[in-house]
């Protein structure tokens, strides 16, 4: 009996050592894949496998797998054809090692305004479908025959990639049905399996293949196809019989129910969808090459650009170093991205995306500079090239050039309004910039354009905090955490966003989740702490800090938190220390001024605490409380005009601070007796919730005589 029970972190052995490192994990209804880090070559992959009761139903089913993988890594490279590197038996259980395609596949285009407000994407994708199967049928595959949205995969440069050749013809070789092998999620109405051993998903088959699945060719994928055209220009299944339909319900509509119109306004666009989805397949394209040229017809008349021919082998070679760059990068294998994208530029000079892909890659890296240059060429390479633009906005903005950021991802909007990742950045930007607003209004396109990119929800989320809208902020990385249950800036988020409404309790979960999805994040463990410090847990909050101060010695938030515990213990000399640190990496830092003043005070140097709320002040420290507590130091060493100053400036700043109104007529009273001024203070402290205002209110009024 097979059994694998491998979960994230673990390792595929190779021959008794550890060597594939799993970074994800894919079920679906048969099948199980594993996105894993060669240690060896290195490389990312999709390791494809099937579940194990699978091969338990029928261990014949083990031998098609690998004839079936053996003639798939036998395909030569193609730019469109997701590439078979290797078949390996891991503990008694065939694995097909797929090039890792880190974008996703179609499917989560599909019903999105990027595909179904831009033609020209469409039909590019459809270009690159084409390219891919004319490839793998001259190279002896009859037909594909599992033709769907899933089965396309998309790079992060968008280029389709067209995947699962032969794994079909698996199932029906052993006499079983067919369930999809690549999706987390059970399969919806659209996708049921066949009931009757045949080959396929059930809403993209084409008639003959209902009747006979062993005897149809390339015309049957060409139906499919058009299938997938029609839904990628609509947005909408082309065919759905009642929920829950089964075989012969499927096999009646497609046989007999007409396609209904597509209602797109380009009538050469309906008349290319109207002939793949002729019934009869003599009436369809006879192949990829006839139906390729259709569609490149229609693109060049619509965008006025050339469709472009398949890589030459030497483009091609570039283009496969581009794709391992940037897939390694998408497992956080930095060192070895940055290797692969260099090795593409050097085979192709004048590569531009390869240039931009180094560029967002030595970013991620901390080489801004040299991430500046690599940008900059590919846009001297192709102006018109958004992704360059884009990442050069990300350098940008890390580089903390933000205006220049803005510019940059301005220009990407405007060549490609429909690009998701350009409006991502931009609300990043924006929010960096404090014009939540705006950021919030980008967010919100992003998601309207891709509402599956978790990153857009979170930034949604952060523009939402800057406006205090804190509950709505959570409800956003609730939906980020659902798309990504491991993402570590959505947990960590969602601990500041609960902590922003006093639920530290609720946040402290939070906090460990993303230091169990990313140990090396300290600055999760300093604002754990944080929570922990609102909780009287001091003890705690210091160990906390104690271990992100191990991660990180020069984590100032981290020193200044410590302060703040040890405070709270009464410990002032230990957090003056802290707060003392904290200055030492970061003299202009505001809110150690602050902190250290409020120390200071506590331990009866009200002149040395004025001086650091002085510091504070011109360090850019906001809010009422640094004046309030500046007032509270001079009225520690009887400077009464200059303590009433400054309670007046924290009640300018924020007429809601109830200490700043109380402390303002306790000043008034005890310095001057001053009653009849001290009254309204008094008064309006209680009127704002402070509860000791009322005995003062009492003593002004009886000083009054009434």
């Amino acid at each position: 009996m097979l059994t694998t029970n491998w979960q994230l972190g673990d390792c595929l052995p190779d021959k008794g050592r550890p060597r594939w490192e799993i970074h994800g994990i894919k079920r679906g209804g048969m099948g199980v894949v594993y996105i894993v880090y060669d240690r060896d070559l290195p490389q990312a992959f999709a390791a494809k496998t099937f579940r194990d009761e699978v091969f338990e139903r029928n261990p014949a089913i083990a031998d098609r797998f690998m004839q079936e993988a053996l003639a798939w890594v036998n395909l030569d490279v193609h730019p469109n054809v997701v590439e078979a590197r290797m078949v390996q038996v891991i503990e008694g259980k065939p694995f097909l090692f797929l090039e890792y395609v880190a974008g996703g596949d179609l499917s989560v285009w599909i019903g999105t305004p990027r595909l179904t407000q831009d033609l020209p994407q469409v039909l590019r994708f459809a270009l690159q479908f084409c390219d891919g199967m004319t490839h793998v049928l001259s190279k002896g595959l009859h037909a594909h025959r599992d033709i769907k949205p899933h089965n396309c995969l998309v790079t992060e440069d968008r280029v389709l990639k067209v995947s699962d050749f032969g794994l079909a013809k698996v199932f029906d070789d052993a006499g079983l049905s067919l369930l999809e092998t690549d999706r987390e999620s059970p399969e919806s109405e659209n996708h049921l399996p066949l009931t009757r051993g045949g080959l396929g998903t059930p809403a993209y088959m084409a008639p003959e293949q209902f009747d006979d699945p062993s005897q149809v060719d390339v015309r049957a994928d060409v139906y499919s196809f058009g299938v997938m055209l029609y839904e990628m220009v609509s947005g909408r299944l082309l065919l759905s019989p009642p929920r829950g339909a089964r075989w012969t319900e499927w096999s009646q509509t497609h046989h007999t129910e007409p396609p209904p119109s597509l209602n797109s306004g380009n009538a050469v666009l309906e008349s290319i969808v109207e002939t793949g989805l002729s019934k009869d397949p003599n009436d369809r394209f006879p192949d990829f090459s006839s139906l390729r040229r259709k569609i490149a017809e229609l693109y060049e008349g619509l965008s006025g650009r050339v469709a472009t021919d398949p890589a030459t082998e030497v483009e091609m070679d570039a283009i496969r170093w581009n794709n391992k760059g940037l897939n390694l990068g998408a497992l956080g294998k930095r060192d070895d991205s940055i290797a692969c994208l260099g090795k593409a530029t050097e085979i192709a000079p004048e590569y531009a995306e390869a240039w931009s892909n180094l560029g967002f890659a030595l970013s991620a890296a901390g080489r801004g500079e040299a991430s500046l240059n690599c940008c900059d060429r590919a846009i001297e390479l192709n102006p018109q090239l958004v992704e360059a633009w884009n990442n050069k906005a990300i350098v940008l903005r890390d580089l903390g050039r933000h205006d220049e950021a803005l510019h940059c991802v301005d220009t990407a909007v405007g060549i490609d309004p429909q690009y998701d990742k350009a409006w991502l950045n931009k609300a990043a930007v924006l929010g960096t910039l404090e014009r939540y607003k705006d950021a919030l209004a980008c967010a919100g396109r992003a998601i309207e354009l891709n509402p599956r990119v978790e990153q857009a929800w979170v930034n949604k989320a952060v523009a939402l905090a800057g406006l205090n809208r804190h509950e709505e902020a959570i409800a956003c990385l609730d939906r980020a955490l659902e798309l990504n249950p491991r993402l570590v800036e959505a947990w960590y988020n969602k601990g500041n966003e609960l902590c922003a409404v006093n639920r530290h309790t609720e946040a402290l979960p939070c906090y460990d989740k993303a230091i169990e999805c990313d140990p090396s994040y300290e600055q999760t463990r300093s604002n754990r702490a944080v929570a922990l410090i609102a909780l009287h847990r001091f003890s705690d909050a210091i160990d906390c800090l104690d271990e992100a101060l191990k991660l990180n010695p020069e984590d100032q938030q981290a020193w200044l938190n410590r302060g703040v515990a040890l405070g709270g213990q009464e410990k002032h000399e230990e957090a003056i220390a802290c707060y003392d640190h904290t200055l030492d990496i970061n003299p202009k830092n505001a809110d150690a001024w602050y902190s250290k003043g409020n120390g200071l005070i506590n331990l009866g140097r009200a002149i040395d605490a004025i001086e650091c709320f002085d510091r504070a002040i011109d360090f850019g420290a906001k809010g009422s409380k640094v004046w309030t507590n500046k007032g509270a130091a001079f009225g520690q060493v009887g400077r009464i005009d200059e303590e009433i100053d400054c309670y007046t400036r924290a009640i300018e700043i924020d007429p809601s601070d109830f200490f700043a109104w109380f402390n303002k007529g306790s000043a008034l009273v005890n310095g001057f007796r001053r009653y009849r001024e001290a009254l309204p203070c008094f008064e309006e402290a209680a009127r704002l919730g402070y509860p000791q205002a009322a005995a003062a209110i009492a003593l002004c009024r009886q000083m009054l005589g009434g």
